[in-house]
Protein backbone atom coordinates (compact mmCIF):
# COMPACT_ATOMS: atom_id res chain seq x y z
CA UNK A 1 0.00 0.00 0.00
CA UNK A 2 2.67 2.44 0.97
CA UNK A 3 4.15 2.34 -2.59
CA UNK A 4 0.45 3.13 -3.83
CA UNK A 5 0.33 6.64 -3.53
CA UNK A 6 -1.59 8.56 -6.10
CA UNK A 7 0.95 11.01 -7.64
CA UNK A 8 -1.46 14.41 -9.13
CA UNK A 9 -0.15 17.59 -10.58
CA UNK A 10 -2.03 20.89 -8.55
CA UNK A 11 -1.49 24.00 -9.08
CA UNK A 12 -1.16 25.81 -5.75
CA UNK A 13 2.41 24.90 -4.51
CA UNK A 14 2.16 23.01 -0.58
CA UNK A 15 2.95 25.52 2.14
CA UNK A 16 3.02 22.28 4.56
CA UNK A 17 5.96 20.11 3.18
CA UNK A 18 8.41 21.22 5.97
CA UNK A 19 12.54 21.23 4.98
CA UNK A 20 14.43 19.23 2.53
CA UNK A 21 14.96 15.79 4.16
CA UNK A 22 18.49 14.97 5.50
CA UNK A 23 18.91 19.33 5.96
CA UNK A 24 20.27 20.42 8.81
CA UNK A 25 16.59 22.45 9.11
CA UNK A 26 14.96 19.02 8.91
CA UNK A 27 16.84 18.18 11.81
CA UNK A 28 16.19 21.04 13.40
CA UNK A 29 12.27 20.94 12.49
CA UNK A 30 12.12 17.32 14.03
CA UNK A 31 13.01 18.35 17.18
CA UNK A 32 11.15 21.51 17.06
CA UNK A 33 7.46 18.86 16.42
CA UNK A 34 9.15 16.46 19.28
CA UNK A 35 9.17 19.49 21.68
CA UNK A 36 5.86 20.63 20.60
CA UNK A 37 4.20 17.25 20.82
CA UNK A 38 5.40 15.96 23.73
CA UNK A 39 2.59 16.39 26.15
CA UNK A 40 -0.15 14.77 23.01
CA UNK A 41 2.09 11.25 24.11
CA UNK A 42 1.25 11.90 27.60
CA UNK A 43 -2.72 12.44 26.88
CA UNK A 44 -2.78 9.69 24.36
CA UNK A 45 -1.20 7.30 26.66
CA UNK A 46 -3.67 7.92 29.81
CA UNK A 47 -6.66 7.61 27.85
CA UNK A 48 -6.05 4.98 24.97
CA UNK A 49 -6.15 1.55 26.80
CA UNK A 50 -3.40 -1.40 26.79
CA UNK A 51 -6.70 -3.19 25.13
CA UNK A 52 -7.26 -1.01 22.64
CA UNK A 53 -3.38 -1.06 21.43
CA UNK A 54 -2.83 -3.94 21.54
CA UNK A 55 -6.02 -5.60 20.12
CA UNK A 56 -5.68 -5.95 15.97
CA UNK A 57 -8.73 -5.30 15.35
CA UNK A 58 -9.09 -2.30 17.71
CA UNK A 59 -5.01 -0.88 17.79
CA UNK A 60 -5.31 1.56 14.99
CA UNK A 61 -4.27 5.13 15.46
CA UNK A 62 -5.40 7.83 12.75
CA UNK A 63 -3.88 11.29 11.75
CA UNK A 64 -6.13 13.11 9.70
CA UNK A 65 -4.22 15.74 7.43
CA UNK A 66 -1.38 14.38 8.35
CA UNK A 67 0.61 16.69 6.27
CA UNK A 68 4.43 15.70 5.65
CA UNK A 69 4.68 12.78 8.23
CA UNK A 70 6.43 14.81 11.24
CA UNK A 71 3.70 13.63 14.14
CA UNK A 72 3.30 10.47 12.73
CA UNK A 73 6.96 9.61 12.71
CA UNK A 74 6.41 10.20 16.53
CA UNK A 75 3.37 8.10 16.48
CA UNK A 76 5.58 5.17 15.08
CA UNK A 77 7.91 5.49 18.11
CA UNK A 78 5.23 5.52 20.58
CA UNK A 79 2.85 3.05 19.59
CA UNK A 80 5.00 0.66 17.81
CA UNK A 81 2.23 -2.28 18.61
CA UNK A 82 -0.30 -0.15 16.96
CA UNK A 83 -1.15 0.36 13.51
CA UNK A 84 -0.76 3.83 12.18
CA UNK A 85 -2.10 5.51 9.28
CA UNK A 86 -1.77 8.87 7.45
CA UNK A 87 -4.95 10.58 5.75
CA UNK A 88 -4.40 13.57 4.09
CA UNK A 89 -5.59 15.51 0.41
CA UNK A 90 -2.36 16.14 -0.74
CA UNK A 91 -0.92 13.18 -3.02
CA UNK A 92 2.76 15.13 -2.77
CA UNK A 93 2.49 15.36 1.51
CA UNK A 94 1.78 11.77 1.27
CA UNK A 95 4.73 11.35 -0.40
CA UNK A 96 6.74 13.56 2.23
CA UNK A 97 4.96 11.86 5.02
CA UNK A 98 6.54 8.05 3.18
CA UNK A 99 9.91 9.62 3.46
CA UNK A 100 9.64 10.69 7.23
CA UNK A 101 7.64 7.09 8.25
CA UNK A 102 8.89 3.37 8.21
CA UNK A 103 5.64 1.40 8.52
CA UNK A 104 2.82 4.05 7.92
CA UNK A 105 -0.40 2.92 5.90
CA UNK A 106 -0.52 5.73 3.71
CA UNK A 107 -4.27 6.91 2.13
CA UNK A 108 -5.20 10.04 0.54
CA UNK A 109 -8.65 11.56 1.04
CA UNK A 110 -11.07 14.08 1.78
CA UNK A 111 -11.84 14.60 5.37
CA UNK A 112 -15.48 16.23 4.32
CA UNK A 113 -16.35 12.56 2.82
CA UNK A 114 -16.64 9.06 4.33
CA UNK A 115 -13.79 8.00 6.23
CA UNK A 116 -12.52 4.52 4.54
CA UNK A 117 -12.11 3.22 7.81
CA UNK A 118 -14.73 0.18 9.67
CA UNK A 119 -16.62 1.17 12.15
CA UNK A 120 -15.25 0.67 15.44
CA UNK A 121 -12.12 0.32 13.73
CA UNK A 122 -10.14 2.86 15.42
CA UNK A 123 -8.71 3.77 19.01
CA UNK A 124 -7.68 7.03 18.48
CA UNK A 125 -8.30 9.82 15.78
CA UNK A 126 -6.26 12.74 15.59
CA UNK A 127 -6.78 15.90 13.70
CA UNK A 128 -4.49 18.55 14.56
CA UNK A 129 -5.06 22.44 12.51
CA UNK A 130 -7.12 21.21 10.18
CA UNK A 131 -11.01 21.03 11.64
CA UNK A 132 -11.11 24.75 10.72
CA UNK A 133 -10.75 24.10 7.02
CA UNK A 134 -13.63 21.72 6.67
CA UNK A 135 -17.32 23.56 5.64
CA UNK A 136 -19.00 20.87 7.08
CA UNK A 137 -16.87 19.92 9.93
CA UNK A 138 -19.94 17.83 11.82
CA UNK A 139 -19.95 15.91 8.79
CA UNK A 140 -16.74 14.77 10.01
CA UNK A 141 -17.18 14.62 13.51
CA UNK A 142 -19.76 11.84 12.58
CA UNK A 143 -17.37 10.45 10.50
CA UNK A 144 -15.11 10.21 13.58
CA UNK A 145 -18.32 8.79 15.87
CA UNK A 146 -18.26 5.53 13.55
CA UNK A 147 -15.25 4.75 13.19
CA UNK A 148 -13.87 5.40 16.85
CA UNK A 149 -14.26 1.92 18.93
CA UNK A 150 -16.25 2.50 22.20
CA UNK A 151 -14.39 4.82 24.69
CA UNK A 152 -12.02 5.82 21.52
CA UNK A 153 -10.12 9.19 21.43
CA UNK A 154 -10.51 11.91 19.62
CA UNK A 155 -7.66 14.60 19.80
CA UNK A 156 -8.01 18.32 18.15
CA UNK A 157 -6.16 21.56 17.93
CA UNK A 158 -7.45 24.00 16.39
CA UNK A 159 -7.18 28.26 15.90
CA UNK A 160 -9.40 30.30 18.76
CA UNK A 161 -11.27 32.88 17.75
CA UNK A 162 -12.33 33.93 21.31
CA UNK A 163 -8.63 34.32 22.21
CA UNK A 164 -6.59 36.91 23.71
CA UNK A 165 -4.51 36.97 20.24
CA UNK A 166 -7.76 37.33 18.31
CA UNK A 167 -8.94 40.46 20.85
CA UNK A 168 -6.04 42.24 20.32
CA UNK A 169 -4.86 41.93 16.57
CA UNK A 170 -8.47 42.07 14.95
CA UNK A 171 -8.71 41.37 11.44
CA UNK A 172 -4.93 41.50 11.79
CA UNK A 173 -4.98 38.51 13.59
CA UNK A 174 -3.24 34.74 11.51
CA UNK A 175 -6.09 33.31 12.18
CA UNK A 176 -8.36 34.87 10.32
CA UNK A 177 -7.92 33.02 6.99
CA UNK A 178 -9.95 32.40 3.67
CA UNK A 179 -9.02 28.79 4.55
CA UNK A 180 -10.07 28.97 8.12
CA UNK A 181 -13.92 28.45 7.11
CA UNK A 182 -14.84 26.78 10.59
CA UNK A 183 -13.85 28.78 13.32
CA UNK A 184 -15.68 28.23 16.82
CA UNK A 185 -14.99 29.18 20.93
CA UNK A 186 -13.48 26.25 22.80
CA UNK A 187 -16.79 26.13 24.36
CA UNK A 188 -18.91 25.59 20.93
CA UNK A 189 -16.46 22.72 19.69
CA UNK A 190 -17.23 21.24 22.96
CA UNK A 191 -21.26 21.05 22.15
CA UNK A 192 -20.46 20.34 18.81
CA UNK A 193 -18.67 16.96 20.27
CA UNK A 194 -20.94 16.29 22.86
CA UNK A 195 -24.21 16.34 20.41
CA UNK A 196 -22.45 13.65 18.25
CA UNK A 197 -21.67 11.50 21.33
CA UNK A 198 -18.16 12.43 23.22
CA UNK A 199 -17.25 13.58 26.36
CA UNK A 200 -14.77 15.79 27.01
CA UNK A 201 -11.89 14.65 28.80
CA UNK A 202 -9.56 17.91 28.50
CA UNK A 203 -9.52 20.82 27.23
CA UNK A 204 -7.23 23.97 27.23
CA UNK A 205 -5.38 26.18 25.11
CA UNK A 206 -2.31 27.44 24.33
CA UNK A 207 -0.54 31.15 24.99
CA UNK A 208 -0.10 34.52 23.65
CA UNK A 209 1.48 33.33 20.06
CA UNK A 210 -0.79 35.39 18.09
CA UNK A 211 0.05 38.50 19.32
CA UNK A 212 3.26 39.00 17.02
CA UNK A 213 5.66 40.90 20.10
CA UNK A 214 5.27 37.01 22.17
CA UNK A 215 7.05 35.25 19.40
CA UNK A 216 10.40 37.74 19.59
CA UNK A 217 12.62 37.11 22.41
CA UNK A 218 12.39 37.69 24.97
CA UNK A 219 8.68 37.80 25.33
CA UNK A 220 9.02 34.74 23.46
CA UNK A 221 10.54 33.06 26.43
CA UNK A 222 7.04 33.63 28.36
CA UNK A 223 5.45 32.02 25.44
CA UNK A 224 6.85 29.41 25.00
CA UNK A 225 8.32 28.12 28.17
CA UNK A 226 4.47 27.21 29.64
CA UNK A 227 3.66 25.12 26.44
CA UNK A 228 6.95 23.41 27.17
CA UNK A 229 6.22 22.42 30.77
CA UNK A 230 2.52 21.85 30.56
CA UNK A 231 1.25 21.83 27.19
CA UNK A 232 -1.47 23.99 27.38
CA UNK A 233 -3.20 26.00 29.75
CA UNK A 234 -6.35 25.62 31.86
CA UNK A 235 -8.43 28.70 30.45
CA UNK A 236 -10.23 29.24 27.03
CA UNK A 237 -8.23 32.61 25.87
CA UNK A 238 -5.23 31.49 24.22
CA UNK A 239 -3.98 30.98 20.85
CA UNK A 240 -5.16 27.80 20.01
CA UNK A 241 -7.93 25.36 21.30
CA UNK A 242 -6.62 21.57 22.25
CA UNK A 243 -9.01 19.15 23.06
CA UNK A 244 -9.40 15.62 23.70
CA UNK A 245 -13.03 14.02 23.97
CA UNK A 246 -13.89 9.89 24.40
CA UNK A 247 -16.36 8.36 22.23
CA UNK A 248 -19.25 7.45 24.55
CA UNK A 249 -20.07 4.23 24.33
CA UNK A 250 -19.41 0.79 26.35
CA UNK A 251 -15.38 0.46 26.93
CA UNK A 252 -15.50 4.31 27.95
Amino acid sequence: MRDNIITVTLEEPSHYLGPEAESWAHRLYRIKVALAYYHHRSWLYRCISRTQIENAHRGFIAEIGCGSGYFLSLLEKWFPKSGIIGFDYDPRLLNRAKQQTSRCLLIQGNAEKTLPFFDGSIAALIILHVIEHLYQPEFFISEAARVLSPGGILLIATPNPTGIGARVMKSRWTGWREDHVSLCSPKDWTSIFERWGFSRVYGGTTWLSGIPVFRKFPLALLNYLPLLLFGTLPWDRGEAFVGLFRRNGKGS
